[in-house]
């Protein structure tokens, strides 16, 4: 399963490049396209526990920096 992850910006908020690092230690890749960000599930990982745990992990390292995110999945 593959989540993209699709970034906006304020300029009140944190630079950009801090948010590039604190996503990338967070397993997230860079991607040209529609979306900013992409992060690969491991075999057999899914919606479950491990997808809940990324999510709460995202959140955390954006929260204070006034970043807003959409996610999409694919299977």
């Amino acid at each position: 399963m593959k989540t993209y992850l699709k970034l906006e910006f304020c300029s009140e908020g944190a630079k950009p490049s801090d948010i590039i690092k604190r996503l990338e230690d967070l397993g997230w890749k860079p991607v040209i396209g529609e979306y900013d960000f992409v992060l690969e599930a491991g075999p057999g990982e899914g919606v479950g526990e491990s997808f809940r745990r990324m999510l709460d992990k995202l959140q955390e390292s954006l929260r204070g920096t006034n970043v807003r995110f959409t996610l999409f999945s694919t299977h």
